[in-house]
């Protein structure tokens, strides 16, 4: 009862568990999308995942989604089904280039009525997908809808049906260019968008400004529209309006880096004196690229609010020296006035309006390519009250001399802007004039970038970049004389820039000694960059006049360097007392005057770009302790050194106190893990880009504090079992680009709580067989580890599995664990039951079986068992397994006894005899209970064979049971020789025990005597036989 129970229920956990194979499978991991938690709202990051469709496994409380840069180009009734918490999708970049050609693109397609039931929708982007129109049935809840880059060439009143809250609109750039079509608004388009706030509708052939625009907006962008002329009306109803772009209509096309088309004649914008009347909060304006040659005063009348004015690309050169409009701008904070050159002349100064110093509130001023010669110090007169005054830029102006003791005029002046100019250097307080004067006709200026690839949502005329980079112009202010001729400083320089912090002199072409003299009238300098010039190292004192420097940019100055025989001394390194920053990278450094660097307060050296495989050679032990006196150095960036080899020593020489440590893109192929032992505190080790194939058994044995690993590029082909066990501080593991096959859990999971939330795992060739499932499951169970991007994180193998994402392999075609887990627990309750019943019947048998008896016995009496009736003279015992052993009874016994001529034998045989399919237990005992003997053919082998003793013990069974001795022996080697029983029955009944014989001669008695014992009647004395021994 109790076995058919167990069968049962492991019948029945089999058949429920087998439904997993027809169910549908289900990863509690987010794919293809990684969704994060962002301020409450659950964002689904699906972009740039090869994605064709919209997938169905997002779930359903996103609020936003992300599937621009995939290749969707349909979209139904069904795509968003059951994600009613959406409030923004984008589907920017989804057109699919066709052939090859990403000029031709397959459009995308919008089912009417798609995303009408997503009644939380706010904003819907739709950019670069060659729509022709704008899709039909929007939600009501639709605040943002974005349709820049398509084809759409039609705006009527039924497209705006429907969205009557809709706040933003964008239908920029979808005719530019090449387009030869018109851009057409019907009469009433926006009759319906009563909330719209921004409009921008640029780069579209429009023509004229729209008619009838909603009173309610506040930013217009009307940028390069074709737009010739402006009237009164236009803006009339827009009192709104803060924000107005008129850029590109009418515009100024020499030396353009795109198509061009001026208006007629190359007349500028035509814009009524009374146009702007209306928009008294307007905060910018931009007319850009408007060929102007005048600003009227009138156009700011009543715009006292105006913060940004942009006016570049223009012809205003006679307009900035007259200025009238600059009386009407008193809350203006930002001019742009760059690129009014006039064409074929180079002025020898500036010549600007004294009404700038009406711009009372002005901060940033922006004169980029007026072209000048020299700037003097009356030139900038009109701005030397301007209190709020904190940044100029007169970049690319071509300028070759400047008198700096006009920037003491600007107390409050962060950032002087000189780069791209022609600024030499000063000889003996004067400066000195170029030898071969060259005129501005002969050279071409470029007044914006070669890149052709346009950022619509970027200011298209005006550089939104910083001038000066964060990390220097936080620090105090800043001088830009980058791009300039300044191949010598002399020491009255920079006598006038006592006040300045960060000083950049990159580009120069310098290649001067620096004898620490050269900047001493900085002595307040904090960042120094000195990048892309020609320095040469010799002297020790170099820098010495700055001691609060803190960030010292030396990269790119290779040219000395690669010089073996010139002296490259570094030694002032260790007089900068508050040096923090020092980048030496990208010189191909070698060889130095000093075989250590020392400095007891730099914290961080990017040593990137050199030669530390010749500086580290294996025959050259004099820079291995380069950096061991950087005693406070916490990052050091080693980055592409050529490195083939570190060794343990010099490894050891770096300084403990590191942080982070970059050894990346080098070709190691073997890191000492040990090693890192000795570094406490590193957080960072970046071993990317190389050709390691080997990684440490437990990292946290070597590496306890490591936060962030990276490992990405290398040849990593397999990970220890323990490779993380007690790793609790790890954060970051890259394994991106390596060669691995296979994971498993066991390489991932700790002995204590871990940290790790970043695992990145793509481009590796994984095998994704069932043995990848163990990882799978891994992943399923720590959905608090993040990895990114798992549409690229594909098989490789198997044939059918290739390309697919491991998140997408089918786990429920492999036995799963509990029908394993069963499976394992009946074929071992089986295989131990089969064992133990073996034993025990091998052990106990008899012991079992005459207890039995006895019992029976004494309740019914005694009984005799021999109820066989015997077939056979005897039945021969021998080991079949043994060739020789089988001839001699096949042919010499069997012979001797069956065939003689004289009283024949009757034998039985095992191979010859025996019943087929019988059990051998039951072959054996029938053969000994239907022979009157049973013969024994030993031989030294055989008489340790276990069929040997099983038989023997049934043989003597008969003796207990019968009271008959029927054994025989045949010797055919001297066995058992130390055997109690054979003794015994040598001496009682020694007719029984038959050797065969060494002298040929004597086999004739031999066999007589066999067959007389065989012959004889069996002896009915009772032996009492002592227990076999082997």
């Amino acid at each position: 009862m109790t076995l058919r129970f167990l069968l049962l229920t492991s019948l029945f956990l089999l058949i429920s568990d087998s439904c997993e194979f027809f169910t549908e499978a289900s990863y509690p991991r987010s794919y293809p999308c990684d969704v994060k938690n962002k301020n409450g709202s659950f964002i689904a990051e699906c972009n740039s995942r090869r994605l064709q469709e919209v997938p169905q496994t997002v779930d359903k409380a996103v609020t936003e989604v992300d599937l621009s840069d995939n290749f969707i180009t349909r979209i139904t009734n069904e795509s968003f089904q059951g994600l009613q918490n959406l409030t923004k999708i984008n589907l920017n970049h989804n057109a699919k280039s066709q052939s090859g050609n990403p000029a031709v693109k397959k459009a995308m397609t919008i089912t009417d009525g798609a995303f009408l039931n997503l009644k939380h929708l706010r904003e819907l982007l739709l950019e670069d997908n060659q729509l022709q129109e704008i899709p039909a049935g929007l939600p009501e809840s639709l605040k943002e809808l974005s349709l820049i880059q398509n084809n759409i060439i039609t705006l009527t009143k039924k497209n705006t049906s429907g969205l009557g809250n809709l706040e933003r609109l964008y239908l920029g750039w979808n005719c530019y260019f090449a387009c030869s079509k018109k851009f057409s608004i019907e009469n009433g388009a926006f009759q319906n968008l009563t909330k719209l706030k921004v409009l921008s509708l640029s780069f579209n052939p429009l023509h004229s400004v729209p008619p009838s625009l909603p009173s309610s907006l506040t930013e217009l962008y009307l940028s390069n529209t074709h737009i010739g002329n402006v009237s009164e009306e236009d803006f009339k109803e827009l009192s709104n309006l803060r924000v107005l772009d008129l850029s590109g209509n009418c515009p100024r096309c020499f030396n353009a880096p795109f198509p061009c088309v001026p208006c007629q004649g190359g007349a500028s914008i035509q814009i009524h004196p009374l146009a702007f009347q209306t928009l008294t909060q307007l905060r910018y304006l931009n007319l850009s690229s408007t060929s102007l040659r005048k600003v009227p005063a009138s156009w700011f009348d009543n715009m006292h609010n105006l913060k940004v004015l942009d006016l570049e690309f223009n012809y205003l050169m006679d307009e900035i020296a007259s200025g009238e409009f600059l009386t009407k701008l008193p809350s203006l904070e930002i001019l742009d006035l760059s690129y009014n050159y006039e064409l074929k002349k180079y002025p020898q100064h500036i010549n600007i309006s004294k009404n700038f110093s009406k711009l009372i509130s002005l901060q940033m001023l922006h004169l980029r390519g007026y072209v000048f010669q020299e700037l003097r110090r009356k030139d900038f007169k009109p701005l030397q009250h301007l209190s709020n005054l904190t940044t100029i830029n007169l970049g690319v102006n071509f300028i070759k001399q400047i008198d700096f003791s006009i920037f003491h005029w600007f107390p409050n002046l962060k950032i002087v802007y000189l780069s791209e100019n022609r600024i030499s250097p000063l000889v003996s307080d004067t400066e000195q004039h170029d030898a071969n004067r060259t005129f501005f006709q002969s050279h071409i200026l470029k007044r914006r970038s070669a890149d052709i690839q346009f950022d619509p949502h970027s200011n298209f005329y005006h550089n939104t970049h910083p001038l000066i980079k964060t990390e220097c112009s936080r620090l105090g202010n800043a001088l830009d004389l980058s791009l300039n001729s300044i191949f010598f400083i002399g020491v009255n320089q920079f006598k006038d820039f006592g006040n300045i912090s960060c000083l950049n002199l990159s580009s120069n072409g310098n290649g001067q000694v620096l004898n620490g003299t050269e900047f001493s009238r900085l002595s307040g300098i904090k960042y120094l960059d000195l990048t892309n010039n020609r320095l040469d190292f010799d002297d020790d004192a170099a820098f010495s006049e700055l001691p609060l420097l803190e960030v010292l940019d030396l990269s790119y100055n290779a040219h000395y360097f690669r010089i073996a025989g010139v002296t490259h001394r570094l030694g002032f390194i260790e007089h900068l007392t508050n040096l923090r920053v020092l980048n030496l990278s990208n010189n191909d450094i070698f060889t130095l005057t000093e075989t250590q660097l020392k400095s007891a307060s730099l914290g961080e050296l990017v040593f990137s770009g050199n030669r530390l495989d010749l500086l580290w050679n294996a025959q050259d032990v004099r820079y291995w302790q380069i950096f061991q006196n950087l005693t406070n150095l916490t990052r050091l960036d080693l980055a592409r050194n050529n490195l083939q080899h570190i060794s343990s020593q010099t490894f050891l020489n770096l300084p403990r106190t590191l942080t982070d440590l970059y050894i990346n893109d080098n070709m190691l192929n073997f890191f000492n893990w040990s090693l890192l032992e000795y570094f406490p505190h590193l957080r960072l080790l970046d071993l990317s880009g190389n050709q390691l194939f080997f990684l440490t058994n437990s990292l946290s044995t070597f590496a306890s504090s490591l936060e962030t690993l990276l490992l990405s590029r290398n040849r990593i082909s397999h990970l220890p079992s323990d490779f993380l066990s007690g790793a609790s501080s790890l954060i970051h593991l890259d394994l991106s680009s390596n060669q691995l096959k296979m994971l498993n859990r066991s390489t991932f999971e700790t002995k204590t709580a871990t940290k790790l939330t970043i695992l990145e795992l793509g481009s590796n060739p994984f095998d994704c067989t069932c043995d990848f499932g163990d990882f799978r499951e891994w992943m399923d169970g720590n959905l608090n580890v993040r990895v990114p991007r798992l549409t690229d994180v594909i098989c490789a193998s198997p044939g059918d599995q290739e390309g697919k994402s491991i998140v997408s392999l089918d786990l429920t075609t492999c036995v799963s664990d509990t029908i394993a887990a069963i499976f394992c627990f009946l074929t071992f309750s089986v295989t131990i039951s089969v064992m133990l019943a073996a034993l025990a019947h091998h052990w106990f048998y008899w012991d079992a079986w005459f207890i039995y008896h006895v019992c029976l016995a004494k309740v019914k009496g005694y009984r005799s068992l021999s109820t066989s009736q015997t077939f056979y003279d005897a039945y021969v015992s021998y080991d079949t397994k043994d060739a020789s052993v089988t001839d001699w009874v096949i042919n010499e016994l069997r012979f001797h006894l069956e065939e003689s001529e004289d009283k024949n034998v009757l034998l039985c045989l095992e191979e010859r005899d025996w019943d087929p399919g019988l059990a051998i237990i039951d072959n054996l005992m029938q053969s000994i209970n239907q022979s009157k003997k049973t013969i024994f053919v030993l031989t030294k082998k055989y008489a340790k064979n276990w069929n040997f003793k099983t038989a023997f013990y049934l043989a003597l069974q008969r003796l207990m049971e019968e009271n008959m001795d029927v054994i025989v022996f045949i010797l055919l080697e001297p066995v058992l020789q130390h055997s109690q029983y054979l003794r015994l029955r040598q001496r009682i009944c020694k007719s029984s025990i038959l050797q065969w014989p060494d002298n040929p001669k004597a086999e004739g008695l031999f066999w007589q005597s066999l067959k007389n014992v065989v012959l004889t009647a069996n002896d009915s004395r009772i032996f009492c036989p002592l227990q076999y021994e082997s």
